[in-house]
């Protein structure tokens, strides 16, 4: 009896046990399914920025007086310019105006300082009373060669402050002396002081009017650009000057005679309005500092000198005659011009200048490079 109504209890659990599994799988299948979550929205890609434009080249000018085929614009002024874009990878240009187009000889200096030209080259002798102890490289047989004159000059330039303020109000780029001056004439030629008497000879800065007229000869001041013309018409008789600018002018068309004589140099400069160097940026003025100073110096005083080479071959061509002046004869002159010394050394002392000591140097720094530059 025991026995079935355990069996009974099994088989009720039994199927209560089946019932609730099936009402599980029920709910289960009928309960909704959780949603998939949406993915998150991408954001728009932001536009790209516009790229920045290049900053507006820097334009310089730089004038001179010389012609496009002078030793200077082609072999030292162009070089430079093209190198200074290239260092500043274009960002500072420099255009070059020749042939006095900005601006007669003697306004180069000022022309400059007031920032009519950004840059400009120049003779100091062109501005007299300006740079008065420039011009003791001007004074009579001090150099053999515009590389003598030009570290003598560029080491003067470094040794006295007062000669750096002659230069105030523009940057000084590089400084230099052309090649040694001779003496060139149409009509007659020079072979003693005695020729010299009654000539008119073309002078080319105010140091060496006195010189001049110490030889026995009359000074014409006049710029180098104005010369082939008046020696072709006989405003001037002849004209003393290097030899490289001989052939940078042409003026073998135009004479006959040349007489050697080493008699002086004139001294020139390269300079920078100050603003035009300020708006330049600190990289690039950097940059340019590489491109100037004594290696500048150098480069024009060598140009120069390879110049006079030049020189003398087109007056050899062109049939000159070509005359070196004996020792004896070349001890005369430097005689005649001894007073032109003294007079130079009086002047710097009423003008409270140190020309003495400025002499001196420059004397023993001639000697030096005179040596040097054989």
């Amino acid at each position: 009896m025991k026995g079935k109504k355990r069996s009974k209890s099994w088989s009720v659990l039994t199927g209560i046990g089946v019932v609730v599994i099936l009402l599980l799988v029920f709910l289960s299948a009928c309960a909704k399914p959780s949603p998939t979550p949406s993915p998150s929205p991408t954001a728009a890609p932001s536009p790209s920025p516009s790229p920045t434009p290049p900053a507006k080249p820097i334009e310089l000018k730089l004038a001179h007086f010389m012609s496009p085929k002078h030793v200077q614009h082609t072999q030292v002024m162009v070089p430079w310019a093209e190198e200074v874009e290239k260092v500043t990878q274009g960002r500072v240009k420099i255009t070059i105006y020749p042939g006095g187009a900005l601006g007669k000889p003697p306004d180069q200096y000022d022309n400059c300082v007031t920032g009519v030209t950004d840059i400009a080259f120049g003779l100091h002798g062109y501005t007299p009373g300006k740079f008065p102890l420039c011009s003791v490289m001007e004074l009579p047989f001090m150099v053999t060669s515009a590389q003598a004159g030009s570290h003598a000059f560029w080491d003067l330039y470094h040794e006295f402050p007062e000669i750096q303020a002659e230069h105030q109000g523009v940057k000084v780029l590089w400084l230099w002396t052309h090649d040694v001056g001779q003496i060139l004439t149409v009509k007659k030629p020079v072979r003693t002081l005695e020729d010299l008497r009654g000539l008119k000879l073309r002078c080319p800065s105010a140091s060496q009017k006195p010189v001049i007229e110490a030889l026995g000869a009359t000074p014409v001041m006049m710029p180098i650009s104005e010369l082939y013309d008046s020696l072709q018409k006989g405003v001037v008789d002849g004209t003393v000057i290097p030899m490289s600018a001989i052939y940078d002018f042409n003026l073998q068309d135009v004479a006959k005679y040349v007489t050697l004589v080493d008699a002086y140099v004139c001294t020139f400069f390269m300079v920078m309005n100050l603003n035009s160097w300020n708006k330049i940026s600190p990289q690039d003025q950097k940059a340019i500092e590489s491109l100037i100073g004594k290696s500048m110096m150098e480069k024009a005083a060598k140009a120069y000198d390879e110049g006079a080479k030049l020189g003398f071959d087109v007056c050899k061509k062109a049939g000159l005659e070509i005359y070196t002046l004996p020792s004896e004869e070349l001890a005369r002159w430097k005689e005649a011009v001894k007073p032109v010394k003294e007079k130079w050394l009086a002047s710097m002392k009423d003008k409270g200048l140190p020309g003495q000591e400025v002499y001196e140097e420059a004397v023993k720094l001639c000697q030096k490079y005179n040596q040097q530059f054989k």
